[in-house]
């Protein structure tokens, strides 16, 4: 009986413990939001300076970040709360600034980056889970039909095929960044909508980043340049991509080699990147974090909620001198309050 009661009180001061971290953590992403609002936000234009004491206008890709903590934050209070009333009112903003033809530009009147409207495209589904947005989840679809648009299948080319980085010219990189992501968004859409095309695309996309950007200690390289050159370098970001492409390939099919896949990348990250996240942009290891989260909510690791735990910890101790390591330590949090008690 003694053992019984031992066992149950563990079971209970686990519990317990585990409410303590969630409030802890709601509570530095609500206070973290709040610096976020007050440092970068200029009210008057509704838009952010991507330093503290830098211009307002930032690019679309900061402004992606700033507004997927906005989202995040939403999750704890709902879409009527604070944060959620402000979503709206981001998007609009993000429309205003850059959108043209369903597409978004990185800056106004500038390139398009194709990574950038991923980002977006996620941003805006994120948003239709919590609010049931039909606007939003068009939008998102739209994005996804012009970057099949970018897949470039030049059979001249060394691993023809993979989607174009930025339609800039004179640039014919083809990334990991905007080919997973890419999978990741038609996923997300096949998982809405059960249409075979995105689930066929999202293969497609899959595919050609484990034929061209696989590496030899099975995480992925960056691009493949237009003259043909494959650049290794390994970035975070990039392995939460495909650890998240998988973990979706898996709820679409329920194949288990698909979940086992993305818990081979996320183990594989852990362990290359240790002792390198403090060099290691805090945008590319949110993205990462919050994506191993997403699938320990599926595998229930506790392991990948402690590793998160950490890299959160370490970004709450570092100087925040710029909107996206602000942003990053919101979404952290956030993602730690909602999804941490795997």
């Amino acid at each position: 009986m003694a053992c019984l009661f031992a066992a149950v009180g563990a079971v209970v001061a686990s519990v317990a413990a585990g409410y303590g971290a969630a409030d802890r953590d709601a509570t530095r992403a609500r206070r973290a939001y709040g610096t976020l609002n007050r440092i970068y936000l200029d009210p008057r234009y509704g838009d952010y300076r991507q330093t503290p004491h830098g211009q307002v206008g930032s690019h679309a890709w900061p402004f992606s970040q700033a507004l997927a903590a906005t989202i995040e934050v939403a999750r704890l209070g709902g879409a009527r709360s604070p944060a959620g009333r402000a979503v709206a009112s981001r998007l609009k903003k993000l429309d205003s600034r850059f959108r043209v033809h369903g597409i978004y530009r990185a800056t106004p009147r500038g390139d398009v980056y194709w990574d950038d409207n991923e980002w977006i495209a996620q941003d805006l589904l994120d948003w239709d889970a919590l609010h049931r947005s039909e606007a939003a989840r068009r939008k998102a679809a739209q994005i996804f039909h012009a970057v099949t648009r970018a897949w470039d299948p030049d059979p001249r080319k060394v691993c023809p095929g993979g989607v174009q980085w930025t339609d800039a010219p004179g640039n014919d990189d083809r990334n990991t960044v905007s080919t997973a992501n890419g999978a990741v968004v038609g996923l997300r859409l096949y998982l809405l909508t059960r249409r075979p095309s995105y689930l066929r695309w999202s293969r497609r996309m899959m595919a050609w980043v484990e034929s061209c950007l696989h590496d030899a200690d099975g995480l992925y390289g960056d691009h493949v340049s237009g003259n043909g050159r494959i650049d290794r370098t390994e970035w975070s970001y990039n392995q939460g991509s495909m650890l998240e492409a998988y973990r979706l390939l898996y709820k679409a099919t329920g194949q288990p080699t698909d979940l086992t896949q993305a818990e081979a990348i996320a183990d594989r990250t852990l362990a290359a990147f240790r002792g390198r996240w403090s060099h290691e942009p805090a945008a590319f290891g949110a993205i990462f974090f919050r994506r191993l989260l997403d699938l320990a909510a599926v595998d229930h690791r506790r392991t990948y909620v402690l590793e998160a735990q950490r890299y959160a910890a370490h970004l709450w101790a570092k100087r925040r001198p710029q909107l996206f390591v602000q942003a990053a330590v919101v979404q952290m949090y956030a993602a730690l309050a909602t999804r941490g008690g795997a």
